[in-house]
């Protein structure tokens, strides 16, 4: 019998043009009757039919076999598609957003209705996460209730294995996760959450404030507070006093409230600060929350967290210059607002008169007669930032005192203008060798034109601009264009030991505009530029570079990293958080040969960690690091030199999410939809579960095409004819003692 799923017209091969098959089709019949003939005359025709007949018969499966005549077909389905579908079932999926159902149980009706449109085609796997991974489709009673979707989507990368397509349904989570590796299939992210307009919440949406402070230091937390629904009668009552609460836990784990606040939310928005102080060196968390009010959405959101590092001392950045520029406002506002410098501004009025401004606090002596001149006394500074005036404005006496301080260690930055560099005279000077460029003539080299700035990719992980790379590109793809420049200094030949950090796109070509030289034990950076301020009153983020820039400049320029004698650890890029990865930069010093061993300790065990080579960096190398869980994690550097402990680096890493759960209950769309685009995927709204139904039964299911199927080629059929033909003529001829 042949398939059901048959065109029931045959189709005709022969293998003979029409006239040669017609003539062999005659020859055949004529041989056959003529046999026949010949039978009936020695056996009578009664006894030679049954011989004729296979006779015949055989000759019909010859004519078969010469016109292969065949049928069309579809062909059994194959395999299955495998379909795998992650479920989000952490605290923010429990919220009933819509009034009824909750983002988890609206996620498990939506996954069951995906396993019924696609039956027959694709078999589906269900994976839960929350702060881990469960292969199941609920995960255990004591399942965490934090997001870590970058972790899910490793575990899938890692261990999906043959999965055509991904499904996410989730509410995007609380940050955009990093993962180091994304599946290499299309993933299809359903976001589960309504419109934040129709709520009636409050939140915490952000908590600014500085990373690292000096210990004893006063510094300022700001709060940004939110409400949704604040114009809805019977909601809005609500919201006129408001208890904002700040906690703090320290270091040895213990936790008090710091103070309480009562904010108005009738317009939506508000802002409150607190003061706080570190008391100890070490980590501290300190937590705003906002009281929740009857009828609320979720409370899960009226809470933030940010981390604090204190210090045991400050960097000192002294500012010096004879001629004030503009550029003086914005760098105290970039700098002395971290509370971890100490920025002092020392500028010469009039005459021999000095200004001095520097936070309550700080080390002055002798500075309202001008800079320092006695051997050693620059070095209570860990940087100096130096104005543009020219090089006859300096007494000798300074100028020494300035080489001496960096050549013993100390950092210095030289700020770009009209009276810089050559435009100062300063080829002549003995400060000529603090300048990372060759000076040609006396003349002004500052270039008036607009020109964007990039920073090469070999600098990228400078300590001095690391990251910064990253912020460039968000500011273009954020819509304010290139950063750009509208003055620079153009600079001669580098010094053989200079390095371009900072550069600007001319239409000639890429001129050099942050250049670093070491100096005896020092470090020199040059800022050619005198533009560079306006980036600070510009977008907000022109400004973030800008402050940044010179945040890292500083501790760059003061040799502030990690370490000891021989060990000087530099992090890059810190991200301390599940599925997050970072990278320490360690340069070995005065133990030429050393042989490094990096590892990492959490609790799967001790991975070693591979050390790649620094390009144009001797004695450089560089450790990625791999998160793979929360917690406490140790890394640990050990340099051995012909089998002898050189020195040992060891740091304590706390990896965790930077924000609780559920901090951010709006659905996180645009983070779903990077996600999806890596591999070609698709990201749907919650309403459009349907259409992504769809979508997917279009993408698993298989072609379906016809094909002709030979008769003469069906396994066994036509073979057995034959046979069965062949024999019964044998046997046939056999009874009549003809074989």
């Amino acid at each position: 019998m042949f398939p059901a799923a048959i065109t029931l017209a045959l189709v005709w091969r022969p293998a003979l043009p029409p006239l040669v098959l017609a003539g062999v089709m005659l020859l055949l019949a004529a041989g056959v009757a003529a046999q026949a003939r010949q039978l009936a005359r020695r056996v009578g025709r009664r006894r030679a039919a049954p011989v004729v007949a296979a006779r015949g018969l055989t000759v019909l499966l010859l004519l078969l076999a010469i016109l292969d005549p065949a049928y069309t077909r579809r062909p059994t389905a194959g395999a299955k598609r495998r379909l795998l579908v992650l479920v989000d079932r952490s605290g923010s999926m429990s919220v009933r957003d819509d009034g009824r159902a909750s983002r988890e149980s609206r996620a498990d009706v939506l996954r069951r209705m995906l396993a019924e449109r696609l039956t027959g085609v694709a078999d589906l796997a269900v994976w839960s996460f929350a702060d881990r991974v469960w292969k199941t489709e609920t995960p255990p009673a004591d399942g965490g209730r934090g997001t870590d979707l970058g972790g899910a989507l490793l575990a899938a990368a890692d261990q999906a294995g043959d999965a055509d397509a991904i499904v996410l349904l989730s509410d995007g989570g609380d940050e955009p996760p990093e993962p180091p590796r994304l599946p290499r299939v299309p993933v299809y992210a359903c976001v589960m959450g309504t419109d934040p307009a129709a709520w009636r919440d409050t939140a915490v949406e952000a908590l600014d404030g500085p990373a690292a402070v000096e210990r004893q230091t006063t510094f300022e937390l700001l709060a940004t507070l939110r409400a949704h629904g604040h114009r809805a009668p019977g909601f809005r009552e609500t919201l006129a006093a408001r208890d904002v609460r700040l906690w703090c836990r320290r270091p040895d784990g213990t936790e008090t409230l710091l103070e309480t606040r009562q904010v108005d939310l009738g317009d939506g928005r508000a802002t409150v600060g607190f003061r706080a102080t570190c008391p100890e060196e070490g980590i501290h968390h300190f937590r705003i929350e906002l009281a929740s009010g009857a009828g609320e959405l979720s409370p899960l959101n009226n809470r933030r967290s940010l981390r604090v590092e204190a210090r045991g001392a400050s960097l000192d950045i002294l500012y010096f210059s004879r001629r004030l520029g503009a550029d003086l406002k914005r760098l105290r506002q970039a700098l002395g607002t971290d509370p971890a410098l100490v920025f002092t501004a020392l500028y010469r009025t009039g005459g021999e008169r000095y200004t001095v401004q520097a936070p309550e606090g700080a080390d002055t002596t002798g500075l309202d007669r001008g800079l320092p001149t006695a051997p050693g006394a620059l070095r209570r500074f860990d940087c100096l930032i130096l104005g543009a005036f020219p090089a006859e404005l300096w007494p000798a006496d300074e100028m020494r005192a300035v080489l001496d301080y960096v050549a013993a260690g100390g950092g210095l930055v030289w700020l770009g203008g009209e009276e810089a560099f050559e435009g100062g005279g300063y080829g002549a000077s003995a400060l000529a060798p603090l300048i990372p460029w060759r000076l040609n003539g006396d003349g002004s080299t500052l270039a008036r034109e607009t020109a964007a700035v990039s920073i090469p990719p070999a600098a990228a992980t400078d300590p001095a601009v690391a990251g910064l790379r990253d912020l460039l590109e968000e500011i273009r793809r954020g819509g304010d264009g290139h950063l750009v420049l509208t003055a620079f200094n153009t600079a001669g030949d580098l010094s053989p030991a200079a390095r371009v950090l900072l550069e600007v796109n001319r239409p000639q070509g890429r001129a050099p505009v942050l250049v670093a030289q070491p100096y005896g034990r020092g470090r020199v950076y040059a800022l050619a530029s005198n533009t560079s301020w306006q980036w600070a009153g510009g977008a907000p983020g022109a400004a973030t570079f800008y402050r940044r820039l010179w945040q890292q400049l500083a501790r760059a320029a003061a040799g502030a990293a990690d370490g000891g004698r021989h060990l000087q650890v530099t992090w890059e890029g810190n991200r301390l958080r599940p599925a997050g990865r970072t990278s320490a930069r360690v340069q070995v010093i005065g133990s030429t040969g050393a042989q490094l061993r990096a590892t990492l300790d959490d609790v799967h065990g001790v991975q070693t960690l591979p050390l790649n080579p620094v390009p144009d960096a001797p004695d450089a190398w560089r450790a990625e690091l791999n998160f793979r869980a929360r917690g406490e994690h140790r890394f640990r550097i050990e340099a051995v030199c012909d089998g002898v402990p050189v020195e040992t680096y060891e740091k304590h890493l706390l990896v965790a999410p930077p924000e609780e759960e559920g901090t951010h209950l709006e659905p996180q769309r645009a983070t779903l939809e990077r996600l999806a685009a890596r591999e070609g995927g698709r990201t749907y709204p919650e309403e459009a579960a349907g259409q992504l139904a769809d979508d997917l039964l279009q993408r698993l299911q298989r072609p379906v095409t016809s094909e002709l199927a030979s008769i003469v080629s069906r396994p066994f059929g036509y073979a057995l004819a034959c046979l069965v033909s062949l024999t019964a003529g044998w046997l046939f001829r056999r009874r009549l003692n003809l074989a």
